[in-house]
């Protein structure tokens, strides 16, 4: 589908709320997010690195979480980072782990009034990679 010039993913639908792929743009529903990175790099020596950006429209205080989740048997959270910035807050983190295991990022990304009350907010995870 496509309104306005932007393009929406749908993944799959359960009773009609539609499953939004991960994609760097967002749908026409969001009010004041405009645009997110999800990023996570497998680099030499079981380095990890976390990256992370929330891009909001002017006005708007930009908020992001970044969890480090390590999956054994679940998805379990070994490392978190939080920031926030007028209009754009970008992390990036590295971290050593340990070998034998996937990971993924579980990114929250909000947007907030100047008063700091969530305005929206929500979830993108990244692709998974296993350090063996």
């Amino acid at each position: 589908m496509c309104f306005s010039g932007i393009s929406v993913f749908a993944a799959e639908q359960k009773d009609s709320i539609f499953s939004i792929q991960a994609n760097t743009s967002v749908s026409p529903n969001f009010i004041a997010i405009v645009r997110y990175v999800n990023n996570l790099t497998l680099n030499s020596g079981g380095k990890l690195t976390s990256e992370g950006d929330t891009e909001v429209q002017y006005g708007y205080i930009a908020g992001i979480t970044i969890e480090l989740q390590q999956y054994n048997g679940q998805w379990n959270t070994i490392k978190t980072w939080s920031s926030s910035d007028s209009t754009i807050v970008s992390l990036m983190k590295d971290w050593y782990v340990a070998s034998g295991y996937q990971y993924r990022l579980k990114l929250t990304h909000t947007a907030m009034d100047s008063n700091l009350t969530v305005i929206e907010s929500f979830i993108s995870y990244s692709k998974t990679v296993a350090y063996n």
